[in-house]
């Protein structure tokens, strides 16, 4: 068979969202990454072959970063939300992005390590008959199921841990190695007529007391058939993954064929059953042991960790082992602090030197991950992972080392990369004073004060009309490595974006198709057009960005050496005032 061998400074594995921003993190921070992605898709739950909605911490803390980046460009070119649409959304990102190498239909099955360090991963892509073999100084475990961890002897965490393991007193009484289980899901299009349907004969069959508080209407546009879950109780959640696949169809299909011929549903008439996901949907398997376990105390207490690098704000969503054979409602929900703070420590190994993961496999606990584990979490943490996997090439160190020497730089880092810290407040460079007299004091503090989203406390944002510009005077004459940083509104609430008047998720996915869709919004105080232009030492000017169409919220435009003054004008938006949550000078690292 054919062999190839890589070498790259940073590997990952797994094309899931933390996969992905991971990578793109990564390979802008300019080390050589290597994506290896065990499917043809990239979005791992979120794909066309899975479809579940990106949840995070809902829309009061929606996040920001790559994954904000990544959904504003779903919006703009996929505004009816057609899942293979986001497939394409995530492939054109790591296709055009330099320094990113991904190799697809790749499974990693074997590792190398010498004295707890990982020297190359190895995996077959199905497609070529070819063994990849990548060498790199860091490797980050994206796959979700934690596949280095057998081939490593990575320390990791199994099933529900007890009340006295991390003295979480809404665990269990008594430890056990069970998990939440994996779901297939399905989506239903809305007809002008009726449409028949015959249920395969391995269909399982269903009536009315069997599905007794199951939401299965799926004219419930916010409905997507999660409850269809097993594995949970008896099912290893990695080996027994095809019976348990083999299991959800049956029940899908079923719940299909009751929902359209039992008689009982009439507004079923008209649906037609559009796409079923042949690929389960895993919510818990391995967990890697880290330098910090999360607990669930942390989450609702919000522990105010010194290297926090993410946050979550999800509740502990805690699923019925029973899955589907449980009665109603399958799962019990803890609350939280929203956002509570996700420590560095939880990202790297405790015993492998150069590993470090990101998604639902992190270091914290059964009861801390069943928040955790939602996709918006798992891809602020992939952003961490890659941005921290960057300060390890750059000083040649492991990620430990990282938060022993360098967690400042990391937090500056991921804050001015558009990812919000809480607990943090983002360092301003102090180059430049206000001269425009279409700001007051209050709208200039509100630019520069290192906070890029609106909270509780404060609007925090300043509104432009067309045309009205901002400029900024530089203090003391500059050198290369400065750009004006601005942070356009994305509209954290949703409120522009989607128009329609049933429930939806916070972000560009939908359930089911109903006749009465209607397609996405840009957000409407987004600038869709702005010109930049700097006055230079000897006070020519140069336009420095003149940008139609956009469909960013935050952009870092360098400034040439020897600029006097910089100027923004918004030229068009989406619909209202343009709204910026900042504009500064930063010196860029």
């Amino acid at each position: 068979m054919k062999k190839i061998n890589h070498k790259s400074d940073i590997c990952i594995i797994g094309g899931g969202l933390s996969g992905v921003c991971a990578a793109l993190e990564a390979a802008r921070g300019g080390s050589q990454v290597i994506l290896i992605q065990d499917r043809p898709v990239l979005g791992g739950n979120s794909s066309s072959e899975i479809r579940m909605w990106v949840r995070g911490a809902g829309n009061s803390f929606r996040e920001s970063g790559i994954i904000m980046e990544l959904d504003l460009d779903n919006i703009y070119y996929n505004p009816h939300m057609n899942a293979h649409q986001w497939d394409a959304v995530l492939y054109s990102k790591l296709r055009t992005q330099p320094n990113l190498i991904t190799i697809m239909n790749c499974s990693v099955c074997d590792a190398h390590s010498e004295q707890n360090v990982i020297k190359s991963v190895t995996g077959w892509q199905l497609t070529t008959y070819t063994w990849h073999t990548v060498e790199a100084s860091v490797f980050i475990d994206c796959s979700g199921d934690s596949i280095l961890a057998d081939l490593t002897q990575a320390e990791y965490m199994l099933g529900r841990e007890d009340k006295t393991t991390f003295a979480e007193s809404i665990a269990r009484d008594v430890a056990d190695g069970k998990h939440m289980g994996m779901s297939c899901l399905l989506q239903a299009r809305q007809t002008d007529h009726p449409v028949e349907f015959i249920a395969p004969v391995w269909a399982e069959k269903y009536d009315d007391k069997q599905l007794e508080g199951k939401n299965h209407n799926c004219a419930y546009s916010n409905n997507n058939f999660w409850w269809i879950e097993v594995g949970g109780n008896t099912k290893d959640g990695i080996e027994d993954t095809e019976e348990c696949r083999d299991k959800l169809l049956s029940i899908v299909y079923g719940i299909w064929d009751h929902f359209k011929n039992s008689g009982h549903h009439p507004e079923a008439l008209n649906y037609e059953l559009e796409w079923v996901g042949f690929l389960p949907g895993k919510r818990e398997s391995r967990r890697y042991k880290g330098a910090y376990v999360l607990t669930a105390n942390d989450l609702t207490e919000g522990t105010p960790f010194e290297d926090t690098i993410a946050y979550g704000g999800w509740t502990m969503d805690d699923h019925n082992v029973e899955g589907f054979d449980s009665y109603g409602y399958t799962s019990t929900h803890y609350p939280v602090k929203v956002p509570y703070p996700i420590a560095y420590r939880c990202l790297y190994s405790a015993n492998i030197s150069n590993l470090m993961f990101a998604g639902r496999n992190i270091s914290a606990s059964h009861m801390a991950m069943s928040s955790t584990r939602v996709m918006a979490t798992c891809s602020l943490m992939g952003q961490a992972a890659g941005s921290a996997a960057n300060l390890c090439v750059k000083y040649n160190v492991f990620p430990a080392d990282i938060y022993n020497n360098y967690i400042g730089e990391l937090q500056r880092n991921l804050m001015n990369n558009g990812s919000y810290l809480p607990g943090f407040i983002r360092e301003m460079d102090r180059i430049m004073s206000r001269v425009t007299s279409n700001l007051t004091d209050e709208e200039f503090a509100r630019l520069t004060n290192g906070i890029d989203r609106p909270l509780p406390e404060m609007t925090n944002h300043v509104e432009l009309s067309e045309n009205q510009p901002i400029i900024y005077n530089i203090n003391e004459p500059i050198e290369n490595g400065y750009a004006l940083r601005i942070f356009f509104d994305p509209d954290y609430t949703r409120s522009s974006i989607n128009p329609d008047n049933y429930k939806n998720n916070p972000f560009s996915q939908k359930s089911h198709r109903r006749l009465n869709f209607k397609p996405l919004n840009m957000p409407e105080n987004l600038a869709k057009s702005y010109t930049v232009k700097a006055t230079l030492h000897d006070n020519s000017q140069q336009i420095l960005k003149a940008v139609n169409n956009n469909h960013s919220y935050l952009t870092m435009i360098d400034l040439p050496a020897g600029t006097k003054s910089v100027e923004l004008t918004i030229n068009d938006t989406y619909g209202a005032n343009a709204r910026l949550f900042s504009c500064d000078i930063i010196k860029k690292v």
